[in-house]
């Protein structure tokens, strides 16, 4: 995503004390990113949320721009008003029963007191204690464990409805629990009106066995069914988002093909090492344009690293092998050539047929 080193993209002339000559300095504070590139990808789903139902799930990996798709859909659509709830799935390696639910429901709704909710309901005491005054009370354990579950799903549907909620959104989908994804299962798919759902995910964190891949490859009928996979911008988009944080005035060509050589049009990665020459001095606008100061390397930004360590640390050894081969090969490979520096394999895996590597 982001190299370690590059050539330089400028090469601006220095004066005394390494200030080039007739250049400005970055700001202190870099101004909030544009929404660039996804015009497309908005109207898809502004018009799914349009719809009586709808399933929205938008995929791509991290810092691609999912949230902020999400984010600009939800403010265009905001007009029609529908409640929206949006809950986030946090990245715990142990992931809470419903927990993503119930934390967006507690910042939603101060109580549940005069809901008119039902005796199902009061399922939902072990999971709102809070709640205890506006709650049921708790009916009388089944014998059954899948009996439980049902009778709890149905109740947190129920409170979604009296709360008038429309639209659930669900980011990070990929790391929800399983009680989660079988709820979100069983809104998607209950009559009269299936909940509209806008879900986002990295589908290369999404499990072969997981539920969610039940919900979105069997369509519900009725249902307007929506899948936006967000790629990296290209290389204008991305000067254009540059240029928003620096006061909306151009960038370079030599610039915006540097950024994006070097983070594959990656917003979250463009962001991140724009922060980074700007803290280090490494940027500076000449002539009309935003530009880089003469340097022979790029250190990956912080943010970026952490993200790739994280990733990299959830991978399997032979995964892991493979990778670390790939990070020291300079050009796109082949399979065979891959193999050959990462040695034999555990198990024996392969890269994939035909496949190529782009380091």
């Amino acid at each position: 995503m982001v190299a370690a080193r590059g050539p330089d993209a400028e090469n601006w002339p220095v004066g005394r004390g390494g200030g080039e000559l007739g250049v400005g300095i970055a700001p202190d504070v870099l101004g909030r990113t544009s929404f660039v590139g996804r015009d497309g990808e908005l109207t898809r789903v502004v018009d799914a949320l349009a719809r009586p139902s709808a399933l929205v799930l938008i995929e791509g990996e991290a810092g691609i721009g999912k949230s902020r798709l999400v984010r600009e859909a939800l403010a265009v659509a905001d007009g029609e008003g529908a409640r929206t709830l949006v809950a986030v799935c946090p990245p715990f390696l142990e992931a809470f029963t419903l927990g993503p639910l119930v934390d967006a429901l507690r910042q939603a709704a101060p109580g549940v007191g005069g809901l008119g909710l039902s005796a199902v309901a009061g399922a939902l005491r072990p999971l709102f204690p809070e709640w205890a005054d506006g709650l049921p009370p708790a009916p009388e354990p089944p014998a059954d464990v899948g009996a439980a579950r049902h009778r709890l799903i149905r109740a947190l549907a129920e409170l979604l409805d009296r709360l008038g909620v429309e639209v659930l959104v669900v980011e990070d989908v990929h790391w929800a629990d399983a009680a989660t994804l079988d709820f979100l299962v069983y809104v998607a798919s209950r009559r009269p009106r299936p909940l509209t759902l806008v879900l986002t995910s990295r589908p290369e964190e999404v499990a072969a066995d997981s539920p969610l891949l039940r919900l979105t490859s069997r369509p519900v009928e009725g249902v307007c069914q929506v899948r936006a996979v967000l790629g990296g911008l290209p290389v204008r988009e991305a000067a254009g988002l540059v240029s928003s944080m620096l006061g909306g005035e151009p960038v370079s060509a030599g610039f915006a093909a540097f950024l994006h050589g070097r983070t594959e049009g990656v917003p979250l990665a463009l962001e991140e090492c724009v922060r980074l020459l700007r803290d280090r001095g490494d940027l500076a606008r000449r002539n009309g344009e935003w530009g880089r100061r003469r340097r022979d390397e790029i250190a990956v930004p912080p943010t970026i690293r952490d993200s790739v360590t994280e990733r990299v640390a959830r991978l399997g050894a032979d995964a892991r092998r493979v990778l670390l081969a790939a990070a020291v090969l300079t050009d796109p490979v082949d399979e065979r050539t891959l193999a050959t520096v990462a040695g034999p394999l555990a198990r024996g895996d392969r890269v994939g047929p035909g496949r190529h590597v782009s380091t």
